[in-house]
């Protein structure tokens, strides 16, 4: 930032240092900085987003994501689908959270975190059996599957009734972690 004061990307990474350490107003200064310098930076739109949402102002949040998925050849979008999608989800807006996640796995079917966060959101919308579609996928790679997708996925199946999936679920984890 000395060196050339005005890059954008150095406030952006300062943000991320200083939400990270818990300084919110230092980190709410450096995003607005990098914004003034490039306004049509969507790294740092989908940065401070996330920043506003785990500070529960979801609202600013959403602009943020908003505006960083409106970005011509933007190519975070799933990223940043992601991100608004468990911000939503943190606001309790599950059927909002569902669609965002459900375009973000569109966009990147192979991303384990976005089909976790996909299923967690469906299983808490009561909708098990889609639930189980994505939990399953992500369980089915042993390079992908832990303790949170088997601990998920057998509470998806004891609210299915499936006590052997449960039980064998139970096991995995119990050998495993």
């Amino acid at each position: 930032i000395e060196a050339v004061p005005d890059y954008g990307p150095a406030y952006n990474l300062r943000g991320l240092i200083y939400a990270s350490l818990g300084n919110s107003a230092q980190a709410e200064v450096s995003f607005q900085q990098a914004l003034r310098i490039n306004p049509r930076d969507a790294d740092t739109m989908q940065n401070y987003g996330w920043f506003l949402c785990q500070n529960q102002r979801f609202a600013q949040a959403d602009e943020q994501f908003n505006s960083a998925l409106g970005q011509p050849n933007y190519r975070g979008a799933a990223m940043t689908l992601r991100a608004m999608g468990n911000c939503q989800a943190r606001d309790g807006r599950l059927a909002d959270a569902e669609a965002s996640l459900v375009r973000s796995y569109q966009i990147d079917p192979g991303n384990a975190a976005t089909a976790i966060n996909l299923a967690d959101v469906q299983y808490r919308r009561g909708e098990y059996e889609r639930a189980r579609f994505y939990v399953d996928r992500v369980n089915k790679v042993p390079a992908q599957t832990n303790a949170q997708s088997l601990w998920l996925a057998a509470r998806i199946e004891h609210k299915l009734g499936n006590t052997v999936a449960v039980r064998a679920l139970g096991n995995q984890l119990n050998q495993r972690y």
